[in-house]
């Protein structure tokens, strides 16, 4: 991807006028002082880089490269590097339409933390409330075509490959399974009884020492496979297509959306033979251990099915204050049960927001989002049948835009969680700014300590990470 996007970019070089490029430099350190638990990650580090180079005007070539380094410092020592495409391509008139095509971000919605028909790009997830809203889109390859008639505006989207949501499934504190609780598992598999013990004991015994000595960089290989197991592959038959119409009256902005989408996350369903034995904690009889291995087949099927989603958003203003409203149906929404498993269910949503400023130096923000799946399965992880979330932001500013308050704070106020995130940016000089912040989470549920408590936990995200209370220091340079 990168190679074509730089070959005409530098074929465009000979433009009388000069590229215009950047570089973004954004280093972040959290400390969580606590000791939760045995195998946290005390220290933690990411580092974002993105250099980009762009042709000045309405229309021409676009190229970013976004670089990322993330450490991890607990019972071991953690570092990964990566490097990929950032949001690159071309926009430009394409007869009577207007195209942007390449490795793109589209946002839809009106609204910031609690977004409803923000559904196009996936979301990078692995740092947490560590990442900046705006940071969480991830750029995918797509194209959009535009044409616009007076105040109406029609736009199609079409993303030819499937795409996901970046997820750590394990290991890290902001994953589903935290770091320790597969070896703790393992170790206590080992002294479970039952007829087929003496069977599977050696087994189950190397499957932990390997675990216990297993190189970290070796335990992400394998569970990353595992995260995107049953992608479907890169052919235009996977694709997904979308369609906008917006407009723009006096006053007022609104739209309306449909699209044939994947969901972002996959339909996953352990093996009920499997499952059985991980709950009961014992080997079954040995006579049944070949009809159980017969009839088990896949041990973790993973699918991620289409779903038909349509949604509305718009916005207005009532004197000084800024109103935003969005609303979202999805025919097959994945709902995540028990044990690694899943349903699909119709689901809606609805999110209100309200905006105030004063001047440049004042900034309020309230948000709420109303969800509701129709059709539940019996017990839900990680979410609930019908869930009231609310939010707000607020930032000022002063010392002649040199000192900025920020915080914004997420509640659920029926079950009692919460997340707050107090900062305070200082900004040096143009080029260079500096923060200092905290993330604090909390809820009425307790935290999972091994990993059946893991896999049946009903409470929600804020509770489930209420033990990754942290400060953190962060810099950004922007050239």
């Amino acid at each position: 991807m990168l190679t074509p996007l730089l070959c005409a970019w530098v074929a465009s070089a000979s433009a009388q006028t000069r590229p215009e490029v950047g570089l973004v430099l954004n280093p972040l350190v959290s400390v969580d002082a606590a000791d939760d638990r045995p195998s946290e990650d005390g220290i933690e580090s990411w580092i974002w880089l993105r250099a980009s180079v762009r042709q000045p005007g309405a229309s021409g070539w676009f190229l970013s490269i976004e670089g990322e380094h993330q450490a991890r410092l607990g019972a071991d020592l953690e570092a990964t590097w990566d490097l990929r495409a950032g949001e690159s391509g071309w926009t430009g008139p394409a007869g009577p339409l207007h195209l942007r095509a390449g490795n793109l971000i589209e946002r839809w919605g009106k609204l910031d933390m609690l977004s409803v028909v923000d559904v196009l790009n996936p979301k990078d997830l692995r740092a947490g409330p560590l990442t900046a809203i705006e940071s969480t889109r991830v750029p995918v390859p797509m194209a959009r075509l535009q044409h616009k008639v007076g105040p109406l505006r029609t736009e199609l989207v079409l993303m030819p490959f499937a795409v996901t949501d970046r997820v750590d499934l394990i290991g890290g504190d902001w994953a589903l399974i935290r770091p320790g609780m597969i070896q703790r598992f393992t170790h206590e598999a080992t002294t479970w009884e039952g007829g087929s013990a003496p069977l599977i004991a050696d087994g189950i015994q190397s499957l932990d020492d390997g675990l216990q000595q297993m190189a970290p960089s070796t335990l992400r290989g394998m569970t990353r496979s595992v995260s995107t197991a049953g992608q479907p592959e890169a052919t235009l038959l996977t694709g997904e297509a979308a369609l906008r119409l917006q407009l723009e009256g006096t006053g007022i902005d609104g739209a309306l959306m449909i699209g044939a989408l994947r969901t972002r996350t996959p339909a996953t369903r352990l093996a009920p033979e499997l499952q059985a034995i991980l709950e009961a904690g014992q080997w079954p009889p040995l006579d049944q251990v070949g009809e159980i291995s017969a009839a088990m087949g896949e041990p973790l099927s993973t699918s991620w099915p289409r779903t038909w989603f349509a949604g509305a958003e718009a916005s207005t203003m009532v004197g000084p204050v800024g109103l935003r409203a969005e609303a979202g149906g999805w025919s097959r929404a994945v709902v995540q049960t028990p044990w690694l498993g899943s349903a699909v269910s119709p689901k809606l949503s609805g999110g209100l927001g309200l905006d105030w400023m004063h001047s440049t130096t004042l900034m309020l923000s309230l948000e709420s989002r109303y969800t509701r799946i129709l059709t539940p399965p019996e017990a839900l992880v990680l979410m609930r049948e019908e869930q009231l979330e609310l939010g707000g932001m607020v930032r000022w500013t002063t010392l002649q835009d040199r000192l900025t308050l920020l915080g914004a704070a997420m509640l659920e106020p029926q079950h009692g969680e919460y997340l707050a995130r107090p900062e305070v940016r200082y900004r040096a000089s143009d080029t260079l700014q500096l923060g200092l912040g905290a993330v604090w989470l909390g809820g009425s549920a307790a935290t999972p300590d091994t990993l059946q408590e893991a896999m049946v936990y009903e409470a929600g995200p804020m509770a489930y990470f209420s033990e990754n209370d942290c400060l953190f220091v962060q810099l950004q340079w922007i050239q």
